[in-house]
């Protein structure tokens, strides 16, 4: 950091952001890592709304003999797109390294830097539906189309609860609820139904972003459409700090639901087989839009099903699978179930919703520091 100009807090009645100096809460272990607090932290770390709610913390803390994730030395917690702009000029005019941290599912650890600035954008979280929404300059160019305006620190939980739980609309994203939007777009976006939606950076079609010289843009189609374009995929944070996203919003589905499944081979040669018959499985049945997430290949010769599917009920996804599970059965002394299948599907309006996510046993875990948002399931 070339000038290490001293920030300091919002004075009271100061309508300007905040400014902290960062610390991250691991230094409590790395001074006593035998304490009760260290204890606690790690205890902590489990929960994905703590690592977005602590400043300091990012969801890697580095690679393995490459590098090692380090707290910024100063942060803004912006609240407005002013906030934003005084950063960036702020850090622009001082020379300073900049960052940005919005949901905090930054795998790479780059929401966090040595010796930078960080903006972050937490706190900036509105959310807003549109029945017809048509893009800053497209008027008479775009037709106009349901979509949802959504903040740069909201994450996936928010946007599902206002579009599809109240709405019953969806709006193309990734599996968890913690997941930061703003960066899931600029970083293309795969999620679990994009095989039916698409990448989540598809759906975008307008954002308001700040670029290195502080000023404040409105990329789309019809107005800075290079800028637009490399939004969805440059990368968080590489080409200006976004605060604000539209996206267009799709009809729901009746069902989404989901297959879980846990196989164990008793033999090498039995999870060879096991392993062809799934590739050829999935090839055959499962390589269309109706599903999504992941079959997993474990050591100890064990297959994990946790998959998704969308409009299919559940009687259609038991038939679908029915070959799967009766191969299976059929040679008990070649195959053991670790995990029993299920198979579930539920109103597509309820999949996110963390009422109803509450009454299935297993299903979700809760954010359980004092005062967490009911809301607040992972």
């Amino acid at each position: 950091m070339a000038t290490r100009s001293k920030l300091g807090p919002a004075q009271p009645g100061c309508r300007g952001p905040a400014h902290r100096e960062v610390r991250s809460p691991l230094a409590a272990c790395l001074e006593a890592p035998s304490s009760p607090d260290c204890a606690h932290l790690f205890k902590e770390l489990k929960n994905p709304y703590f690592l977005g709610d602590e400043v300091g913390l990012t969801q890697s803390l580095g690679w393995v003999d490459a590098w090692t994730s380090r707290p910024s030395v100063y942060a803004v917690a912006a609240r407005t797109t002013d906030d934003v702009v005084a950063a960036v000029d702020f850090a622009r005019e001082n020379n300073l390294r900049l960052v940005v941290k919005g949901g905090g599912h930054s795998y790479q650890g780059t929401s966090n830097a040595a010796d930078s600035l960080l903006i972050w954008t937490r706190r900036m979280n509105a959310i807003t539906l549109h029945d017809a929404f048509v893009g800053a300059g497209c008027a008479g160019g775009r037709e106009p189309q349901p979509a949802v305006t959504v903040e740069a620190g909201a994450i996936r939980g928010q946007v599902y609860d206002a579009v599809t739980t109240k709405a019953g609309r969806y709006v193309q994203g990734g599996g968890y609820m913690t997941v930061g939007v703003a960066g899931l777009i600029q970083s293309g976006g795969f999620g679990s139904f994009s095989k039916a939606y698409g990448m989540a950076a598809a759906s975008l079609l307008e954002a308001e972003i700040v670029t290195a010289d502080g000023a404040v843009r409105i990329a789309n189609a019809c107005s800075h459409p290079d800028l637009f374009w490399a939004i969805k995929g440059g990368g968080g944070g590489s080409l200006g700090v976004v605060t604000r996203l539209t996206l267009r919003t799709h009809r729901l589905p009746e069902f989404f639901g989901a297959v879980f499944a846990t196989i164990q081979a008793t033999s090498d040669g039995a999870f060879r087989r096991l392993i062809g018959l799934v590739v050829s499985f999935y090839s055959e049945t499962l390589l269309n839009p109706h599903w999504g997430e992941q079959i997993a290949f474990r050591p100890g010769n064990v297959l994990d099903v946790a998959m998704v599917f969308q409009g299919l009920d559940q009687q259609q996804a038991e038939t679908i699978w029915r070959p799967f599970l009766d191969w299976l059965a059929g040679s008990p002394q070649d195959f053991g179930v670790v995990s029993a299948p299920r198979i579930l599907a539920a109103p597509a309006r309820h999949f996110w919703d963390p009422a109803f996510l509450k009454q299935l046993p297993g299903a979700v875990l809760a954010d359980d520091r004092p005062g967490a948002p009911e809301a607040n399931v992972f």
